[in-house]
């Protein structure tokens, strides 16, 4: 077992290692702009879970969950040597919906500015007003 400051110390290292990783290291066109969000580790460090995120389409999400699960050796051989421990954790990568919750909170909240009859100056130029009348 593991000291609790420690674990949130090799969990932290394991986040980034694994986070440069994906978005340096891979050579895989099937990933695009991914994120790693969150991710937790087992006190005895044998499993770590790797939660992500992606905007895009549900294709989009199965073909980056299907290329991480294809590289998760390459993955996991990154973070091991990172982690300087004994034992390397098994990981598994989760795909982590909370930003696209937040994100359609977000559409709800201008909905509902916009219903009061208040200005919301959100969108930027050049992108797409998802409650346009077009």
């Amino acid at each position: 077992m593991v000291h609790e400051i420690r674990l949130k110390r090799l969990t932290e290292i394991v986040r980034q290692r694994a986070s440069r990783a994906i978005l340096y290291e891979m050579k895989d066109p099937r990933v695009g702009f991914i994120t790693v969000t969150r991710v937790t580790l087992a006190k005895d460090l044998t499993n770590a879970v790797v939660f992500w995120s992606i905007l895009g389409t549900d294709g989009d999400r199965s073909k980056t969950a299907h290329a991480l699960e294809d590289a998760k050796g390459f993955v996991q051989s990154a973070v091991a040597g990172a982690m300087g421990t004994r034992q390397t954790p098994r990981l598994t990568f989760r795909y982590d919906p909370s930003f696209e919750r937040a994100q359609k909170v977000h559409e709800t909240l201008i909905r509902l500015r916009r219903e009061r009859g208040e200005e919301v100056e959100d969108v930027k130029e050049g992108e797409r007003d998802p409650f346009s009348e077009e």
